[in-house]
């Protein structure tokens, strides 16, 4: 395909404390094949050198506007972005991730050529820190792509056969008309996405190696347990009732991707802390069910013989997953 370069795109970068990674993800970002971009780098007042990288680099590309801000937080970091942006596309990258070259063009085709609203990667290209940082495509050609409905494409996500991130995909400007990030939440992702998917009509769903994703073992959901991380048990509620609204044929789905959610934090919550773990037990029981009775295919072998170690009790589920499963890798 051609650069079609149709739609101005707004790509927001919420930035905090990530001195060491932040140039790669900006040199990333301003040397897309693509070239009709606003970069809005919104500094959540950081207290290393983040917010005076982001200065420089404004003064070297007039496509970059830098938000200092107070400390708000992801969610608020992404709907300061949101406000100040001006483009028809929106996009969203981690400020210690980077994307292919070739991210913005490829993508934005897809969506021009079969009219999609939200255009996805089915998934990034992960790494551990510190490892060898894979390689991403090199080509505008080097990649596969299918067009589906909304609820085919949530789906999708539900079962996590594509990334439920707010990064890895773009999204048609009217898509977040009613849509904001939940201040103050952690898994913000899991909590607004689907929405977006909710709002869209055709999407778009890419396999390439476009966008790196940084797996770092200090990130706040890897990061210890805090009572923070129960936020999850009002994400999945609201999750599943307003999947239910939409489509009741979807119900199974949410509660797959709710129990994988949940099913993580409870492997994070200290030994001794039983009044949580029953706590966050009761919810992976009143999940359960639906897991168990799910016979969809693409529904993930790991939420299901979660919720079969499950039936084995609390103490057993707690043990055997902490001892074989790896700490937070449902989430």
């Amino acid at each position: 395909m051609a650069v079609t370069e149709k739609g101005k795109v707004s790509l927001i970068i919420p930035v905090y404390n990530v001195a060491g990674y932040l140039r790669e993800c900006v040199d990333s970002s301003i040397n897309q094949t693509y070239k009709n971009m606003e970069i809005i780098l919104v500094d959540d007042g950081s207290t290393d050198d983040s917010g005076k990288i982001c200065d420089e680099y404004e003064k070297k590309d007039s496509r970059i506007t830098v938000i200092h801000k107070k400390n708000g937080g992801l969610s608020d970091a992404r709907n300061v972005g949101l406000e100040k942006c001006s483009g028809d596309i929106i996009a969203f990258l981690d400020s210690d991730d980077y994307i292919s070259p070739y991210f913005m063009e490829i993508m934005t085709n897809v969506m021009y050529k079969d009219g999609c609203d939200v255009v996805a990667l089915n998934w990034g290209t992960d790494f551990w820190d510190g490892e060898t940082q894979p390689e991403l495509a090199k080509d505008a050609a080097d990649f596969k792509y299918k067009a589906v409905s909304e609820k085919e494409a949530l789906k999708l996500m539900l079962y996590q056969n594509i990334a439920t991130g707010a990064p890895f995909k773009i999204y048609k400007r009217e898509i977040f008309n009613n849509i904001i990030f939940p201040v103050g939440y952690l898994y913000e992702d899991v909590a607004t996405t689907y929405k977006t998917f909710i709002n869209a009509g055709k999407i778009g769903v890419v396999d390439a190696k476009l966008y790196a994703y940084r797996k770092r073992r200090d990130s706040i959901i890897r990061s210890k347990f805090s009572e923070k991380k129960l936020i999850c048990l009002k994400i999945s509620d609201e999750l599943s009732a307003n999947i239910a609204a939409y489509d009741k044929s979807l119900e199974k789905a949410a509660a797959s991707r709710g129990f994988a959610m949940i099913f993580s934090v409870f492997l994070q919550v200290p030994p001794d802390d039983k009044q949580t773990q029953k706590k966050v037990w009761e919810k992976i029981k009143a999940l359960r069910p639906s897991v168990l009775s799910d016979n969809c295919k693409i529904i993930r072998k790991k939420n299901k013989y979660g919720a079969y170690i499950s039936l084995l009790g609390m103490k057993v589920s707690y043990y055997l997953g902490r001892k074989f499963g790896q700490k937070g890798s449902m989430n």
